[in-house]
């Protein structure tokens, strides 16, 4: 289990947490899984099992330190980087579309902030998001499609900026 998915929820807590934060997490995530090897599914439930303990002990991570900083900084560091060739009025929009949705994404609930994550960099399924969320896929869509109209409310306010990413209907 541990080689299967150890590079996959490492980068989970390293898309959230400092590097040396991020191994701290990945390493306590291990140790839950050890204590509770009887409790942890198989196959593919697995993983989703381990996004979920990830998932509670980065809550735990952020509520021990300051979350707004490191958010902000994480975000900054993964936020989608200007095509090569790219003129630089682009690359001038792209960041300040950037910099719009990341400050967007920061004004919002944690666990909104956490949908969108999950979606957009894990590439999980509402099905799976689901499953770490600990609610059904169907909760996962209307919840999605309430967070992508209020961060398309959020962006609207902040001079008009609209990410491509961000569809009219506001479903992300």
């Amino acid at each position: 289990m541990y080689e299967e998915h150890y590079a996959d929820i490492r980068s989970y807590c390293l898309r959230r947490l400092s590097v040396e934060a991020a191994n701290d997490a990945a390493a306590e995530i291990f140790i839950v899984a050890w204590r509770k090897i009887d409790e942890v599914p198989q196959g593919a439930e697995a993983r989703l099992w381990l996004f979920a303990v990830a998932r509670n002990t980065v809550a735990h991570q952020y509520r021990s330190r300051s979350q707004t900083s490191r958010l902000r900084s994480k975000l900054e560091q993964t936020a989608v980087r200007s095509p090569a060739g790219a003129s630089a009025e682009d690359v001038v929009v792209r960041r300040s579309q950037d910099r719009a949705v990341l400050e967007a994404l920061g004004r919002m609930k944690p666990d909104d902030q956490e949908l969108v994550r999950l979606k957009m960099w894990e590439e999980l399924s509402h099905a799976e998001i689901g499953e770490v969320f600990g609610i059904s896929a169907h909760a996962v869509d209307m919840r999605m499609q309430r967070v992508g109209k209020r961060l398309a409310r959020l962006l609207s306010a902040t001079k008009g900026v609209r990410p491509q990413a961000i569809p009219e209907g506001g479903e992300l």
